[in-house]
């Protein structure tokens, strides 16, 4: 291990990175076959080959392992060294007559053959190469240009799991269904799949909008290259624009069209005279791409206006955001479309929502889902003598390995200076420039915080140490396995693109690592000019990996949503993420396959795995543990597995496939399931229940029904600065012991028998919004203040009437058990979901017995921070310092279990 490193214990990466791996031939015998070595090759590591036959021959011993390349554009296969060992040593191969009664036959094992053997064949394999005698089957890089028009020349079948969306999809239109999603992880095949989804109900006119005009080669790419989509014309708006009929002629004459268009293209006062053929068309499937994507501008401008940011800066920012208004913009819905497909990765927002029901959601497809497909069929698969381990229609998706560090020592103490100061403390706030804008003086090309920032740089290379993070771009493993070889820098200005740069290219003598890489700065202040197209920052990284030079690519938003950059194998994360959805789009930039293949000159190919793994580095780790939980709660709502228990199932099985790891006291840590849910719920702690409650999802449905509205029309509408202001029940009005409760609204009348639910009901619905936030508060507040144990609103339904205490509590508060059987029985599952974690994360808390009671009390203060206009609860630090104030030494306590308090006006006390 490199010695800047030395003082970390980083062991338990050793046996996770492997990187890339060596197309290798190894060698094993059993005595299952005496007299015999088994002869193969593989592509991944020679270990893991191994241990899969050991589930044949699980007495195996490994003989023989070595590199099968000759050099970086040349290699062979284990046939070549059988060509040898039969031609050349006379070994036998075995015959399937020759044992009767193995468990498993294999054309592979020669009888007597030695490692002598082994190590003279590939001596004489790489004599032939080096004499160009041709003796041996040898393989050499094949590299395609890409055409401007792509050559129909590929002929894939569909994975299993697009198989079963494409059945999802036709089951779907047949059933009447006209609104569909497809919700699958990045590197899915989305595009593919939503073409053959297309071919499977013979549509003519296929529409494709889009908010991003950078996923158009993609499209262009799936329609033009493969043998099953011959019969379509890939089209744009530069097309239309040659004919103003062209889509309505081609249609008459028999002939089928895609036609790719952007919102920005759709939208504007008139409708172009080259749109207006499309518009009086019916097209058959309307195919909305990224769909989460359109209101990611609106979003990104709330985080830059949290920054603090002029109007103008703001403007600046938001040019890098290449997307126009909202996907329900008024020109898409005047678009005739029989069908609707929408395609997206992260559609959490959306789903949040009423739109799609679970017979729209063609498929639900995450990363685990690909890698569970993979193992499976290597299981079924991958000993067969004739299959290749490249033949897995999933073969090269890489493993994510996340490092989960806190910033370095410098860049921490800085941001607890600005804490103390009372300023912004976020990763985003490290990494701000001087300015953000162009300026005069290159103000914009310095860090606010510029030592802070170089430190973590070098930490990050391994020029300096830090008991906070690991030096990866110095570890020997990661190094020895080509990784790291193209990293993606996520920075939160445009400007800190630009500080960057600058930071590395003026103190290279201080980097070790970083002074070797190519930097390209696709996002500064003036990036745009330099980079206007984004084919040609493909094509530069492309360039720099065959020359066997690294690249450093810095960017805000742009490429980070709907473009394939192959090369890209890590990432750095330094800003503060807008939601689960961008941070999700971002971090899967990663995960595309990346094969390299060689062919010989029969046209036989092998390919090689160019990205075996990747590395995501976040420098704040609570962010990501926070967004793995809510990723695995997602899941489970998806696939209606409710409840802490199988959250902690499915974190466990998201951390196999995309394990953490984190640093703490100088040793590396994989991160357990256990770690994740603690952290959330030390988070909680701090959290107010109106904050609670605000987090939960307003289900718009739910607030058409009489008797929630009822249930919340006399409520105030939830704010902060007021607290809590419930509506307390009467005994004899309660139904707490009515076993069917879900009868009519109860009547509010006052004294002059007016109903009050009438003058409400007119309310504003951001009111609404709010009052049923209130209603949640209110439900929230009976599972903190229960003793009975609940887990969800359906718990708190059953238990609210089994004792005279829970009964007071639901009374005082104003809850009625025929509006929660309501809610239960009429709110969106995902919402719902939401809400019920709510309720067992906080009455979890006050049922902690590994806590003491102070600390609880504690709890039960931050949950409660104000409970009206005019009565709050009093901060612990200001409360130790009117403690401090009293003259305790001239009280006399007699009895030392005994606690005072002092009273002030109201309720003000302070024990002592």
């Amino acid at each position: 291990m490199n010695n800047k490193i030395s003082n970390i214990d980083s062991s338990i990466l050793d046996d996770l990175i492997t990187g890339r791996v060596e197309p290798y031939i190894y060698a094993f015998s059993t005595n299952t076959i005496p007299n015999y070595l088994k002869v193969g090759d593989t592509y991944r590591p020679v270990d893991t080959r191994i241990n899969e036959w050991k589930k044949l021959f699980p007495n195996l011993v490994k003989e023989f392992s070595a590199p099968a390349r000759i050099d970086n554009n040349t290699i062979f296969r284990d046939y070549t060294v059988h060509s040898f060992l039969i031609d050349e040593r006379g070994r036998e191969r075995l015959l399937p007559s020759t044992y009767s009664n193995i468990v498993y036959y294999s054309k592979e094992f020669f009888k007597n053959a030695t490692i002598k053997d082994l190590n003279d064949a590939i001596i004489d394999i790489q004599k032939s190469a080096s004499e160009n005698s041709g003796k041996y089957q040898l393989y050499t890089t094949k590299r395609l240009p890409i055409p401007f028009i792509y050559k129909r020349n590929l002929n894939y079948a569909p994975r299993p799991n697009q198989v079963a969306t494409i059945s999802n999809f036709k089951n779907a239109v047949n059933s009447g269904c006209t609104n569909l999603l497809m919700y699958a992880v990045m590197r899915f095949g989305k595009s593919f799949t939503a073409i053959c989804c297309a071919l499977e109900i013979q549509v003519s006119l296929i529409l494709i909008v889009s908010a991003k005009a950078d996923v158009k080669n993609e499209w262009k790419k799936t329609v033009e290259s493969h043998l099953n989509f011959k019969d379509y014309i890939f089209c744009d708006t530069d097309t239309l624009k040659t004919e103003n009929n062209y889509v309505s002629a081609n249609l008459k004459q028999g002939r089928k069209i895609v036609l790719f268009l952007t919102l920005q293209d759709l939208q504007g006062q008139e409708t172009k005279n080259h749109h207006k053929d499309v518009f009086s068309c019916n097209i058959d499937l309307l195919i909305v791409d990224e769909t989460h994507y359109g209101a990611r501008a609106e979003e990104y401008g709330r985080v830059l206006l949290d920054s603090n940011l002029t109007k103008k800066e703001i403007e600046n920012e938001l040019q890098e955001i290449d997307c126009s208004e909202q996907y329900s913009c008024e020109e898409l819905k005047q678009l005739k479309s029989k069908i609707r497909l929408h395609l997206s990765a992260t559609p959490y927002r959306i789903l949040m929502g009423s739109e799609f029901t679970k017979k729209d959601i063609i498929s639900f497809c995450q990363f685990t889902d690909i890698v569970d497909e993979q193992e499976k069929w290597d299981n079924e698969h991958i000993l067969g003598d004739n299959t290749k381990e490249w033949d897995n229609p999933y073969y090269g998706f890489p493993q994510m390995i996340r490092f989960a560090f806190h910033p370095s020592k410098l860049a921490r103490k800085k941001i607890e200076e600005l804490k103390k100061n009372g300023q912004s403390t976020s990763l985003s706030d490290i990494f701000r420039p001087k300015a953000l804008i162009k300026t005069r003086g290159n103000s914009y090309k310095l860090f606010k915080h510029q030592e802070a920032v170089l430190d973590l740089m070098q930490v990050i290379d391994g020029s300096k140490q830090d008991d906070e993070v690991l030096g990866f771009l110095d570890y020997e493993k990661i190094k020895e396995g080509q990784m790291c070889r193209h990293i993606v820098c996520v920075l939160p200005f445009r400007a800190s693109c630009d500080a960057l740069e600058y930071l590395i290219q003026n103190n290279l003598e201080k980097f070790k690592n970083i002074s070797k890489y190519k930097i390209l700065n696709i996002a500064g202040v003036d990036a745009l000019d330099k980079f206007p197209e984004i084919s040609n920052i493909k094509k530069y990284i492309t360039k720099c990996e065959i020359e066997g030079k690294k690249t450093i690519t810095l960017t805000v938003n742009r490429m980070l949503t709907g473009s394939t950059v192959e090369e890209w194998d890590t990432m750095l994360y330094l800003k503060n993420s807008v939601s689960p959805q961008e941070y999700d789009q971002s971090i899967f930039r990663l995960q595309n396959q990346y094969i390299k293949s060689y062919i010989d000159e029969k046209g036989d190919e092998i390919k090689y795995n160019m990205k075996p793994q990747t590395i995501l580095a976040d420098f704040d780790p609570a962010r990501m543990f926070t967004l793995q939980e809510l990723k695995s709660q997602f899941y489970n709502v998806n696939t209606e597995q409710n409840g802490n228990s199988r959250l902690e199932e499915r974190l466990r099985k998201e951390l196999e496939i995309s394990l953490i790891i984190v640093l703490n006291k100088n040793k590396l840590s994989q991160v357990t399931p256990f770690n994740i849910l603690n952290l959330v719920r030390q988070y909680t702690k701090d959290k107010s229940v109106i904050d609670e409650a605000n987090e939960i999802p307003i289900d718009y449905n739910i607030l058409s029904n009489e008797l929630i509205l009822s249930a919340i029309q006399l409520l105030s509408p939830i704010d902060s600065s007021k607290g809590l202001n419930f509506i307390p029940i009467e005994e004899e009005d309660d139904d707490y012991d009515d076993p069917d409760s879900s009868g009519k609204p109860p009547n509010e009348s006052d004294s002059d028998g007016k109903n009050k639910k009438d003058e409400n009901k007119y309310d504003e619905p951001d009111t609404l919004n709010k009052k049923l936030s209130t209603y949640f508060s209110m439900i929230l507040f009976f599972a903190f203040l229960t003793d009975s144990e609940v887990k969800s609103l359906e718990d708190i339904i059953r238990e609210l009437p089994k004792t005279e205490e829970n009964k007071r509590i639901g009374r005082n508060i104003g809850l009625r058990k025929s509006a929660l059987q309501e809610i239960q029985n009429k709110m969106y599952p995902f919402i719902l979901s939401k809400l019920d974690y709510k309720i067992q994360n906080i009455n979890s808390l006050m049922r902690d017995n590994t806590l003491l009671p102070i600390e609880r009390a504690k709890i039960a203060m931050n949950k409660f921070e104000r409970l009206s206009s005019s009565e709050i609860v009093t901060p612990t630090n200001v409360v130790k310092k009117v403690v401090n104030l009293l003259p305790i030494d001239k009280f006399t306590i007699k009895n030392k279990n005994i606690r005072y308090c002092i009273k002030a006006r109201r309720i003000l006390m302070y024990s002592i």
